[in-house]
C-alpha cells in the first residue's frame, strides 16, 4: 500500500474545502439568476459578477479556470452563443431570463462537478436524496394539476393534496414539467434503492423513489412516463452486460405491436381534443408546432431568433392553425427544436454533445463494479447514483422529442444540477479503485 506523504493530508484538506465552498458560491449566486423574471434586475446583475468573480478566484486559487470534465466545449459553447441570442432578438426583456438560466445552470454544473476527488463526492447520494425530496414535496403542492388527460387516475387524489397559493412564486409548475422533473429524479432513486448495500441510504432512496414515483404518476404527463421507459430499459445495461437480451426483445415486441396497431393508435392520436387543456398536448399539436419550429430554422437557423420568443414569432409570422386558437404553447415542445430556434443550430450542436460527452464519461466510469467493502459500501452506493443518473440522461433525451423541460428556468437549473452531479460521480469514479465484473 502506498504511503501518503506529509503534505498529502493538509493539502486534501485545503483541496475538500476549496470544492465545497465552490460549490456553495456557485449555488448562492446562481438562485437569483434563476428567478430573474420576478426579483429586481440589480440583483441579477450583482449575482452574474459575484459567479464571474467566484470562477476567476477558483482560477487564480487552481490554475485552471473550470473544473476539468468531458463536456467543456458544450459548456463554453452555450455560452459562447449568449451574445449572439441577445442580439438576435428583438425584445431583450423577454430573453434576459432564458440567458440568466443558461449561466445558472453553468454555475451550478461546474460548482457540482468540482466536487470530483474530494471527500464530499461520498455525500453526492445524500444530497441527491434531499434535493430530490424537496423537489418532490414542491411539485405535490406547487403544480397546477390537470386532471382531464387520462381518466383512470381518480380525481379525489386532487382534492386532497395541500397545495401552495397562486401568488406563491415557487407554485405554478405545469405537470409535464413536474412529470420530466420526476422521472429524471426517480430513476436515480429507484437506482439507490436497489444497488446501495447502505440500509440507511436505501431505506431513504426507497422513500424518495416512492415519493417522486407518485409525483410523477398525478402528473398524468404521458411523454415522461416514456422518458421514464426509456430510462429503466437502457440504463441496466451499464450494470449487467447481457442486458441487451432484454432491449432487443422488448424492441422486437414493439416493432411487432406497431405493425399490427400502429394505423389505429395513430388514427386515435390524430382526433381532435376535447378541451383547451389538451389541444396542445395531442399529436396533431405537436407536428404544427414542430412543423412552424421548422419553418423558423429554415429562415434563422444559424441565430435563431432570441431566446424566449417563439410564441410571439409564431403567433407573428407563423401562424398555427391548430393550437393557434388558444396560443399558450410558449415553446416548440421539443428540445432540440427549440434550442435551435433560440440560438441557431450551433445551440442544438451543444446540446447533443453535452448529452453524448456526459453518457459516455458514465459508461466508462460504470464499466466495473467498486468493491463495495471500500468504505463500508460508499462506492457502490456512487456506482449505483452513476447508473441511475445515466437513466435520467436516457429518459430527458427521449421526452425531449415531445416536450421542452429545459425551457422553463427551474427545470434546467434543475437538469443541469443533475448534469454536474453525473460529470462529479464520473470523475470521482475513474479515479477509486474498482473490482472486474462478474
Amino acid at each position: 500500500m502506498i504511503q501518503a506523504s506529509p503534505l498529502s493530508a493538509p493539502t486534501a484538506d485545503r483541496s475538500d474545502r476549496l470544492a465545497l465552498l465552490f460549490l456553495i458560491a456557485c449555488t448562492l449566486l446562481s438562485v437569483p439568476l434563476v428567478f430573474t423574471g420576478i426579483l429586481p434586475s440589480w440583483l441579477a446583475a450583482a449575482a452574474f459578477i459575484g459567479l464571474v468573480a467566484v470562477f476567476v478566484w477558483r482560477a487564480v486559487v487552481t490554475r485552471t479556470f473550470l473544473p476539468a470534465t468531458a463536456v467543456d466545449w458544450p459548456n463554453v459553447l452555450a455560452l459562447l452563443l449568449l451574445p449572439v441570442g441577445l442580439w438576435a432578438s428583438h425584445d431583450t426583456a423577454a430573453s434576459w431570463p432564458a440567458i440568466t438560466k443558461i449561466i445558472a445552470g453553468f454555475g451550478i454544473f461546474y460548482g457540482l462537478a468540482g466536487l470530483a476527488g474530494s471527500r464530499w463526492a461520498d455525500a453526492l447520494p445524500w444530497l441527491f436524496l434531499a434535493a430530490s425530496a424537496l423537489a418532490g414535496v414542491a411539485v405535490l403542492v406547487g403544480t397546477r394539476w390537470f386532471t382531464s388527460k387520462l381518466p383512470f387516475v381518480p380525481d379525489q387524489i386532487y382534492a386532497a393534496l395541500p397545495s401552495l397559493s397562486s401568488s406563491n412564486p415557487l407554485a405554478g409548475f405545469h405537470p409535464n414539467l413536474a412529470g420530466a422533473l420526476m422521472a429524471a429524479l426517480f430513476l436515480p432513486a429507484l437506482a439507490l434503492a436497489v444497488g446501495s448495500r447502505e440500509q440507511r441510504l436505501r431505506a431513504a432512496a426507497i422513500a424518495v423513489a416512492l415519493l417522486t414515483g407518485l409525483a410523477l404518476f398525478l402528473t398524468q404527463s404521458r411523454g415522461a412516463w416514456a422518458g421514464l421507459a426509456a430510462g429503466l430499459l437502457i440504463a441496466p445495461v451499464l450494470r449487467y452486460r447481457r442486458w441487451w437480451i432484454v432491449i432487443a426483445v422488448v424492441a422486437a415486441v414493439t416493432v411487432v405491436v406497431l405493425v399490427l396497431r400502429g394505423p389505429a393508435l395513430v388514427n386515435g392520436l390524430m382526433q381532435a381534443p376535447l378541451n383547451e387543456e389538451t389541444a396542445i398536448n395531442t399529436l396533431p399539436g405537436r407536428l404544427e408546432l414542430w412543423s412552424r419550429a421548422l419553418a423558423v430554422l429554415r429562415d434563422t437557423g444559424l441565430t435563431g431568433v432570441g431566446p424566449g420568443l417563439f410564441e410571439p414569432v409564431i403567433m407573428r409570422l407563423y401562424p398555427p392553425f391548430f393550437t393557434g386558437i388558444q396560443g399558450n404553447f410558449f415553446h416548440a415542445h421539443n428540445i432540440y427544436l427549440q434550442t435551435a430556434v433560440d440560438f441557431g443550430v450551433g445551440g442544438t450542436v451543444a446540446l447533443i454533445a453535452l448529452g453524448l460527452g456526459l453518457g459516455a464519461s458514465l459508461v466508462a466510469a460504470t464499466r466495473q463494479v467498486p468493491d463495495a467493502a471500500l468504505a463500508g459500501g460508499r462506492r457502490l452506493s456512487q456506482h449505483s447514483l452513476a447508473i441511475g443518473l445515466f437513466g435520467s440522461l436516457v429518459a430527458m433525451a427521449a421526452h425531449g422529442l415531445v416536450d421542452s423541460s429545459l425551457s422553463p428556468p427551474r427545470g434546467y437549473v434543475v437538469a443541469f444540477a443533475l448534469f454536474g452531479m453525473a460529470a462529479a460521480l464520473a470523475n470521482h469514479l475513474l479515479r477509486l479503485p474498482t473490482s472486474d465484473l462478474s
